[in-house]
């Protein structure tokens, strides 16, 4: 979240002073950030479990490429499953092609 300092209305940053942090300003305001561990650690574990679930990593001659996994009805094999990923095959001024993979058969169709 974003803080705003209540004197000066410039952008609040995070420091760190003798093991504690702040939220510190130009000006000289500060604002004492409490900090729950077991929060953190439970934020982290659900962004990790996140990325687990819904990402795909694609390696192809050495390009690496990440691709999310979405809900789409396969039309060759009729899995509820697809990973998907954008390019823009067109000229610029037009819209990208959205191209879905089927997780199950890997029938690769793609949407104008």
């Amino acid at each position: 979240m974003v803080e705003f300092c209540p004197e000066c209305s410039n952008l609040l940053r995070k420091k760190r002073e003798s093991g504690k942090t702040y939220l510190a300003c130009k000006c000289g305001y500060q604002k004492e950030i409490e900090t729950d561990t077991d929060q953190i650690k439970k934020t982290i574990q659900n962004k990790k479990d996140a990325l687990d679930n819904n990402l795909i990593v694609v390696t192809d001659d050495d390009k690496i490429s990440i691709h999310l996994k979405t809900a789409k009805f396969c039309p060759k094999c009729g899995h509820k499953e697809a990973e998907t990923w954008q390019s823009q095959t067109r000229s610029a001024d037009e819209p990208s092609t959205t191209f879905f993979r089927c997780v199950k058969c890997k029938y690769t169709w793609r949407e104008y």
